[in-house]
């Protein structure tokens, strides 16, 4: 009994080995079956891994080239757009402020000619009053053309420029509308002859207003008031009455008069470059420059 036992033992482990050599052979079809599926699983999953927006053949030199002509093209017709707006509104500018100075410069030759037959008037009474001092005044007293003269003569007129236009044209940089080197050139000459006018015309108040502290201590405050209204650009003459008349002055003293005469000989230097030099150049040029900007602009 005890051998049949043995033997049974001995049976079970090798009809266990059997069965899990059974289990663990795999036949030689069935792998490469599995292989195939695997392969054929990967891809897929590699194919599905793509981004089905993107196109499936590759793209060529000439593809890349005609995207960049045509991209550059666009580009290039905007900015030529652009380009020709500007310069059209530039152009339309330039005619306009052409048409603003033009208009400037004809009131500035009708404001000059008025001021130069204000200056011609003042340099009159200057004139007169040296004559009268230099003949010597008896009895403390004058002829009420003395006191009408150093009225007028104590004007130091000043000339009114329309420059609004102008300035606006140098202080802002727009000169560079203007395409013509000349017409550049001379508005910016005269603009340069403008401040020195009105350097001029400075220089003339600060020695009138010498003037007119000696007028005070020689003038009577009563007679004054009848010709302190008085100006060079009055139409009305003033009345023979009043300067034919003798009056009395405040003080007659000779060293004083001397003086006040003298006061207005320092003007007459400046009065005469306004007068004969300085504002008819103003008026030529403003003229040339009329017909200049008429011209350029087919402006009438």
């Amino acid at each position: 009994m005890e051998e049949n036992i043995e033997k049974e033992n001995l049976n079970k482990p090798t009809e266990s080995q059997s069965e899990n050599s059974q289990n663990e052979i795999i036949p030689t079809n069935d792998t490469e079956t599995i292989n195939q599926n695997l392969e054929t699983e990967n891809m897929e999953i590699h194919h599905h891994a793509h981004n089905p927006a993107e196109p499936h053949h590759k793209k060529n030199w000439k593809s890349y080239f005609w995207e960049f002509l045509m991209l550059f093209l666009a580009v290039f017709c905007g900015f030529l757009a652009e380009y020709q707006l500007e310069l059209t509104v530039e152009r339309h500018r330039e005619k306009e402020y052409a048409a603003l100075l033009i208009q400037d410069l004809e009131n500035d030759t009708i404001n000059t000619n008025e001021t130069i037959e204000q200056v011609k008037e003042v340099l009159a009474s200057i004139d007169s009053i040296s004559s009268s001092v230099y003949k010597g005044v008896s009895g403390n007293k004058v002829s009420g053309s003395f006191y009408y003269h150093s009225q007028i003569g104590a004007f130091s007129p000043i000339m009114i420029w329309n420059d609004a236009t102008l300035i606006q044209l140098t202080q802002s940089g727009n000169l560079r509308y203007f395409r013509n080197h000349k017409l550049v050139n001379k508005l910016s000459a005269y603009y340069s002859m403008q401040s020195y006018v009105r350097s001029l015309n400075i220089g003339d108040r600060d020695r009138r207003d010498v003037s007119l502290a000696i007028r005070s201590r020689i003038l009577n405050n009563h007679y004054f008031k009848y010709y302190s209204k008085v100006k060079p650009t009055d139409s009305l003459p003033i009345p023979d009455s009043l300067m034919i008349n003798i009056i009395p002055i405040q003080s007659n003293d000779p060293q004083l008069l001397n003086e006040y005469a003298n006061s207005y000989e320092n003007r007459r230097g400046i009065i005469n470059l306004i007068l004969t030099k300085t504002y008819p150049k103003a008026i030529s040029d403003a003229r040339e420059l009329i017909l200049l900007l008429k011209k350029e602009y087919q402006l009438e």
